[in-house]
């Protein structure tokens, strides 16, 4: 696959000897032997679409309610129920541009192709961000969230295949733990101050806390996706994408080696897609509606002040998780592990069944990072086993959809929390706990099965081979 830059015998073999830690922390020097300069990008994506999700968008949601009914075919939404629609149309839009960004990503076979979608992504997404302040009203709001997550999953989906363009497949568990590393640190860190932030936001007394928000955000998310992109470049600069086929990427696509490489959307894929969608509405779940869970059932008077403390715990503690995950998912297999994984999962949303003070919330909210941390680096090094190299962008883009499904259940879920609630104090937050649940337990089962036998589409043999090609000019 000629995206990749500059994978030789010689790196892969440096790679290898490089120890998990050194590769988790980016090298300007390394280039694309770095395994953080191929996910830093993600620290600023990650840290834009928590910040927004969990600490800004509840209060703008509160705040157009304020401002009129909110309606949708004639049903009176509440603040879950509206919460979750919004984020669930967006999320449908996020769906089509990653993979269609993907898709594009995928016909273009020069160097560093993928890396022009990551910065119109990031600048785009910056800008729109900033248009989201503005908004008021619930119309303004949805268009606002779907121009969002239409730029950044422009940048998303091409940067999905940088895992497969750049590291061997023996060491794609690492990368996966290093990719989620700086994910969860960057929602972490840029939840964590937003929250702060807007725990003193006030739209009439303290409007500035918001902006202070937003500032931090995109700067976060441009400086980032400029260390991917200028550190894993190519030495002859970039260029605008060639969405039509070359004659190269032709003749590499209908050669005997490159079918071998390339099978259809095996069974055992279309399984993971589905498991998948339990594991993300599961976690979806827990995030989406954690602010108002903590002021409708633990009692919190400044909700904000309590979500930055969790997100804190469950930061840290999956963060301690993903990078060993990564490591004995290469050495172990990935079966075992989804055991752990959806065991955790369970008992730690069960015991939120228990709670009425914010201790007991973050003691739990250790085990949920842990489970979270598990779930996150398996499911993509499964992902990464699962994909063929010559579309890697494309069918990694499909997962996008099992996002949509899973994120599509825990966003309807709002109208059903808000529903139980009128009918007994709090009985909705209990129904969605046990539904978390019981979605961790599906998933843990499928991934289980499925993680004993990847299926992985190419061998490492197949990776040096391609890997000391030439690159097409």
């Amino acid at each position: 696959m000629s995206n990749r830059i500059g994978n030789t015998n010689d790196e892969i073999n440096d790679l290898s000897r490089w120890s998990a830690f050194k590769r988790a922390l980016p090298n300007p020097r390394s280039r694309s032997r770095n395994l953080s300069n191929l996910s830093l990008y993600a620290f600023g994506l990650s840290g834009v679409w928590t910040g927004v999700g969990v600490g800004i968008l509840p209060f703008k949601v509160l705040e157009a309610l304020d401002a009129g009914r909110v309606e949708i075919l004639g049903y009176a939404l509440d603040k879950n129920g509206a919460l979750g629609i919004l984020s669930l149309l967006g999320l449908m839009v996020a769906a089509v541009a990653q993979l269609g960004a993907g898709l594009l990503s995928d016909r273009d076979s020069r160097l560093g192709s993928r890396l022009p979608y990551l910065l119109v992504g990031a600048f785009g997404l910056a800008a729109i961000t900033v248009l989201f302040g503005f908004a008021t009203s619930f119309v303004a709001l949805m268009l606002a969230m779907m121009a969002m997550q239409m730029f950044g999953n422009i940048g998303q989906g091409p940067a999905n295949a940088l895992i497969i363009d750049h590291v061997h497949p023996t060491k794609r568990g690492q990368a996966a733990g290093v990719l989620n590393l700086w994910q969860l640190l960057g929602a972490g860190a840029v939840t964590v101050i937003v929250l702060q932030f807007m725990a003193r936001y006030d739209a009439v007394e303290a409007p500035q806390w918001l902006w202070f928000s937003i500032a931090l955000m995109i700067t976060v998310l441009v400086l980032s996706t400029l260390w991917t992109v200028l550190v894993v470049r190519p030495s002859s600069g970039l260029f605008i994408p060639n969405i039509r086929r070359t004659d190269s990427t032709a003749k590499k696509q209908d050669s005997p080696a490159t079918k071998a490489v390339k099978p259809r959307i095996s069974g055992s894929y279309v399984a993971f897609l589905v498991a998948l969608a339990f594991a993300i509405a599961a976690m979806s779940s827990m995030q989406i509606y954690a602010l108002f869970f903590l002021q409708d059932v633990v009692g919190l008077e400044n909700p904000a002040a309590g979500a930055d403390r969790l997100v804190i715990v469950i930061v840290l503690a999956a963060a301690l998780t993903v990078l060993p995950a990564g490591y004995l998912a290469d050495r172990l297999g990935r079966a075992s592990l989804f055991v752990l994984a959806g065991a955790t999962g369970v008992i730690s949303s069960l015991l939120l069944l228990f709670v009425d003070s914010i201790g007991p919330v973050l003691a739990i909210g250790a085990i949920v990072g842990i489970s979270v941390g598990l779930f996150m680096t398996l499911t993509w090094a499964v992902a990464n086993d699962l994909v063929s190299r010559g579309s890697a962008a494309r069918e990694l883009g499909y997962t996008s959809f099992a996002t949509l499904g899973g994120a599509a259940l825990a966003r309807f879920a709002g109208i059903g929390i808000d529903e139980l609630n009128h009918v007994s104090e709090n009985l909705g937050y209990k129904a969605i706990i046990i539904s978390v649940a019981i979605a961790f337990a599906l998933s843990a089962v499928i991934l289980a099965k499925i993680g004993g036998k990847p299926g992985v589409v190419e061998k490492p043999s197949d990776f040096e081979q391609v890997a000391t090609a030439p690159a097409p000019d």
